[in-house]
């Protein structure tokens, strides 16, 4: 048999296919995981005001409006795909726009609100310019972010391990781990100061062979051949009637306006 062609793919080209092929898979993964009760959007949201007038930067399939949210809120995406998929759920006020070039003027939001996509934006001292410049003086960034193994069950850490090395990966990587692993330095520099630093894990339930699957389809694996995921889905569908830890960081930032 021919060995699999490896075509080493860009990260920009490769979420966009993703998001075109998968939309809401995120979403649906994490809004099936629970940790006291609770989903990590729903985590999320404690540290909003609720009478705040939000913008949800990379806001996917309006997983925050799902949660709960009922208060002003404007969605951007880049992803069409992803944008069809809120729509369908029935959000409104959605805008197509990149985080680097948000459409609105200074000072507009008195919060923002970035699920699972910092970690993604590019450039991200860019994004963040952006996102300091719509939001008032004071107002809160609130994100969730992947977290460390700190929190995770040792059961957990055995699970994960033996998906990457299906894999052939020792870890999962995103285009700003280097920013993020300082992200206190990278938002001091656009006026973002840490007021809260959070981490828990979420527990996903594989309840059938197509959930085991959809978790390993909702991973970012850029240069993953075929051949490798489907041995991945093959491993989770072991654990079908049990679940696996996804570690999440919550961190909420105050905007305090450089000098």
């Amino acid at each position: 048999m021919p060995r699999e062609e490896h075509k080493p793919t860009s990260w920009t080209g490769y979420l966009t296919a993703f998001h075109q092929d998968r939309p809401g898979i995120t979403e649906e993964i994490l809004g099936a995981s629970r940790s006291a009760g609770q989903n990590p959007y729903e985590w999320l949201l404690e540290v909003i005001s609720g009478d705040e007038n939000l913008l949800d930067v990379a806001c996917g399939s309006a997983p925050l409006l799902q949660a709960g949210w009922k208060s002003p809120w404007i969605g951007v995406d880049r992803s069409p795909a992803e944008l069809a998929r809120a729509r369908a759920h029935g959000a409104g006020n959605l805008v197509h726009a990149e985080a680097r070039h948000l459409p609105f003027g200074n000072d507009q939001f008195t919060a923002v609100a970035c699920s699972m996509a910092l970690m993604l934006l590019a450039p991200l001292d860019d994004c963040l310019a952006e996102i300091a410049r719509v939001l008032a003086p004071g107002a809160t960034l609130a994100l969730l972010l992947p977290g460390g193994p700190w929190t995770l069950h040792p059961i957990d850490i055995y699970r994960w391990s033996t998906l990457l090395k299906a894999l052939r990966r020792v870890r999962l990587r995103y285009p700003n781990d280097r920013l993020n692993g300082r992200l206190e330095a990278t938002a001091t520099r656009h006026g973002l100061q840490i007021v809260t630093d959070d981490r828990r894990r979420f527990g996903y339930r594989f309840t059938t062979a197509d959930a085991a699957d959809c978790f390993v389809d909702s991973l970012y694996l850029p240069d993953t051949m075929t051949a490798r995921t489907d041995d991945a889905r093959l491993v989770a569908r072991r654990w079908v009637g049990s679940s696996i830890g996804i570690p999440m960081r919550r961190v909420r930032l105050r905007l305090t306006p450089l000098a």
